[in-house]
């Protein structure tokens, strides 16, 4: 059986190769738009880091503040004078975040009254945010540096405001904290493993109904079974080679762009990319599997794309759920197609040591998983109305 069913495989890769257009697309698709989201998704951060670095503050009314001009001089703040139209170009985006000081700041300040500025910001445009941030953390200080002088000046302790210092310990590193930010890689690798098989799922059972090739086939000495198991080593090679290409066009955007533009945070070579596969090529097993099974129920290459792209799009939702639910990781998620393998993904990419229980695992129940529904889809194919139905 298995050297007919490695014929059955031999067939279904010669017919997917003959439609070289749609092969062309999913591989183009696959090695240039994941790796050029992840270059500007570089660009972008190392971007926002940059402004982060750059000591400028922007003032409207600077002339009315000698004391907080001196402070920001004493920190090597440059201080930029805004234009009069700040508050349109701020809206516009030409402008992240200028502090405007009032005609009475100065004479307030030195009767030791509230004295207040206005800091105009756009907090709807991200690249604005570590102006902004960078502009309130200078004020704070400056608030702190009076407060502490004042206290000085009336033989009083500074100490006296402070009753609990806090020492901040971050036990993220620099790749942990990337790996929140390049969520994108995981979720392409698991992606492709869907959209790469699904063309040769569906061709290899709604296609060859729809044709009436179906009948003739099966009408070969050969068992269900045998058939089922070629189409799926044909669809399960497709969708392995697209997330190998994927992956492999990260590792290139990666070694060649994104990793210099965020040295700390982005790790993405050669071990990852093994790891990455070790992980993806059960999946791909499955997601193979499953959409032979559904397109076995259609009665045309239409409609069997359909049905499997309700797969695709409940695929789709599980990384974007794990993003936003917050929730944090647990043993029971490796038991979960899918998320145990988005889990494993995610450790890879942090560094995390990835123990066998989390890549054996979800690898397992994806197998087990993918074996059962190719024997529900020889069973199918005993069934006159899966055969010979058309309309």
């Amino acid at each position: 059986m298995i050297a007919r069913a490695l014929t059955v495989f031999l067939k279904e890769a010669r017919d997917a190769l003959r439609d070289r257009r749609t092969a062309l697309m999913v591989l183009a698709a696959s090695v240039i738009a994941g790796p050029l989201i992840l270059v500007l998704m570089a660009q972008f951060v190392s971007g926002l880091e940059d402004r982060a670095l750059t000591r400028k503050v922007r003032m409207a009314g600077a002339e009315h503040a000698p004391a907080l001009v001196n402070f920001l001089s004493r920190a090597d703040v440059e201080i930029e004078k805004a234009p009069p139209d700040y508050a349109e170009r701020v809206k516009a985006g030409s402008l992240d975040a200028v502090i405007v000081v009032p005609a009475d700041f100065h004479e307030r300040w030195l009767a030791h009254e509230e004295a207040r500025v206005e800091l105009v910001y756009d907090d709807s445009r991200t690249e604005s945010s570590p102006a902004i941030r960078q502009s309130e953390r200078l004020l704070d200080a400056f608030n702190r540096e009076t407060a502490f002088l004042r206290l000085l000046a009336r033989g009083v302790s500074p100490s006296l405001n402070k009753t609990v210092k806090v020492e901040r310990v971050n036990t993220a590193t620099p790749r942990q904290r990337g790996a929140a930010i390049l969520m994108i890689i995981p979720m392409f690798a698991i992606m492709a493993t869907v959209l790469g098989g699904m063309t040769v799922a569906i061709d290899a059972t709604a296609g060859e109904r729809e044709r009436g090739s179906l009948e003739p086939l099966l009408a070969n000495p050969v068992s269900t079974l045998a058939f089922a198991l070629g189409k799926w080593l044909a669809a399960w090679a497709s969708a392995a080679l697209v997330a190998a290409v994927t992956l492999a066009g990260f590792v290139l955007a990666a070694e060649l762009y994104a990793e210099r533009k965020l040295p700390s945070l982005l790790q993405f070579g050669v071990p990852e990319y093994a790891r990455y596969l070790a992980v993806l090529v059960p999946l791909a097993a499955l997601t193979a599997a499953l959409e032979m099974l559904i397109s076995t129920y259609g009665r045309s290459y239409r409609e069997a794309q359909t049905y499997v792209s309700y797969l695709s799009t409940v695929v789709a939702f599980v990384p974007l759920v794990v993003m936003f639910s917050g929730g944090r990781e647990a043993a029971w998620q490796a038991w979960v197609p899918v998320l145990g393998q988005l889990v494993a993904l995610q450790r890879i990419l942090r560094g995390d040591g990835l123990s066998a229980f989390d890549a054996l695992v979800p690898a397992a129940i994806a197998m087990a998983l993918a074996l059962a529904a190719v024997a529900a889809v020889a069973r199918l194919l005993r069934d006159e109305r899966i055969v010979f139905g058309r309309s």
